[in-house]
């Protein structure tokens, strides 16, 4: 949704490059598959790459309307356990969901009805009734503002976690690298914590 457009950008910038764009949804080791630039979201584990940081989201719960209308209301964590969840594993893949009570962090088993790698699955299945997903903010802005999803207890969300570029040390950093990361720079704000 933003890293292709970025791209996008460079290539337009940079006609003579031949860009190769990858998408996953896990750590991918940089040196090892020859990786120039990656964007990573969360807070990063000590490495010997260099971060950049461009911005942060939100983890959010969300749910259809429909589904909401129908089943019990959500004031708690506790009160999840009445209803269907769509675990999105490219956000936790464990089954369990962390909020935050104040500053405490407070860890929510689940059972899930339906257990998927991809966020457009979870965000469907969510748009269609079938329960309540968690998902990253920008991957359902549209639909929140368009009121086919309601965010879920928003006053018990983990802190937003940042979104980096993480490259390889600068002295390996060839022009092409170089210039990519400056344009990211320059024109990403990727703030994606306001639905």
């Amino acid at each position: 949704m933003h890293v292709a457009p970025l791209m996008s950008a460079y290539l337009a910038r940079y006609p003579g490059v031949v860009g190769e764009l990858t998408l996953a949804d896990r750590i991918i080791n940089l040196v090892e598959d020859s990786i120039a630039v990656a964007v990573r979201i969360g807070v990063l584990s000590d490495s010997s790459l260099v971060a950049r940081k461009i911005g942060e989201t939100r983890r959010v719960v969300v749910a259809a309307p429909s589904y909401l209308a129908d089943r019990p209301p959500i004031a708690t964590c506790e009160d999840i356990a009445a209803h269907a969840v769509i675990q999105f594993t490219g956000v936790q893949s464990a089954p369990e969901w962390r909020f935050f009570a104040g500053d405490r962090p407070q860890l929510v088993a689940l059972n899930p009805s339906f257990v998927t790698n991809s966020a457009d699955a979870a965000i469907a299945h969510a748009e269609r009734g079938g329960g309540l997903t968690m998902v990253l903010a920008y991957q359902v802005a549209e639909a929140v503002r368009a009121g086919r999803l309601a965010v879920v207890l928003p006053a018990l969300e983990p802190p937003p976690p940042p979104i980096h570029l993480v490259y390889p040390s600068t002295r390996l950093l060839s022009a092409k690298v170089r210039a990519f990361v400056e344009l990211a720079v320059a024109t990403c704000r990727w703030q994606f914590v306001d639905l």
